[in-house]
């Protein structure tokens, strides 16, 4: 539920979820790198993320931390099936944090380990999280870029659905739309 709530940018459905859920989820350290188990740690990781930008509440960023430490040392046992997702942590934490040129950098990085280790959703994710970024730092020439490639993505993903969803321009929608065209 966290990753398809994360992608499809519904947020406030599943925040009580994610807060019951990461606290049960660090207070019995289910911490191994089972598949289940890497991805309820990075999306919500990157829903932890969300929530700090928005409430600057403690018990968002400590999550986030967890998920940034566990994904560090899954890094150091797997470079292919762990760094794109380190990346996007980390950019998205220099975000929460403002060190604008930090995060940049780190997306970029995120969108090249995705796309080099063929994770080709992660790297739609990347593509999308960055633009909305770039939006929100006032870098709108990047913007329209993002988005097609991350259209690309998720259309080759197969994702219809997520790809009518960024292509619609729907002001409540909280992604990195924001009534831009695209190439499409």
């Amino acid at each position: 539920k966290m990753m398809c709530s994360f992608i499809l940018r519904r947020f406030d459905e599943v925040k009580a979820t994610a807060r019951q859920y990461l606290e049960l989820f660090e207070r019995h350290g289910s911490a191994s790198a089972q598949f289940v188990n890497i991805y309820r740690l990075f999306y919500g990781g990157l829903l932890s993320l969300h929530y700090y930008r928005e409430s600057r509440d403690q018990f968002w960023l400590d999550r986030a931390a967890h998920a940034i430490q566990k994904m560090e040392v899954w890094t150091a046992e797997s470079v292919w099936n762990f760094e794109n997702k380190l990346f996007l942590l980390q950019a998205e934490r220099h975000y929460a944090f403002g060190e604008m040129d930090r995060a940049a950098e780190k997306y970029k990085l995120a969108q090249k380990s995705s796309k080099k280790h063929r994770f080709i959703h992660e790297e739609a994710l990347a593509c999308e999280l960055a633009a909305s970024f770039h939006v929100k730092a006032g870098n709108v020439k990047f913007v329209a870029e993002l988005i097609d490639r991350a259209v690309n993505c998720f259309q080759t993903w197969g994702a219809e659905g997520k790809v009518e969803s960024l292509l619609i321009d729907d002001e409540s929608y909280d992604g990195p739309n924001f009534g831009l065209e695209t190439k499409r």
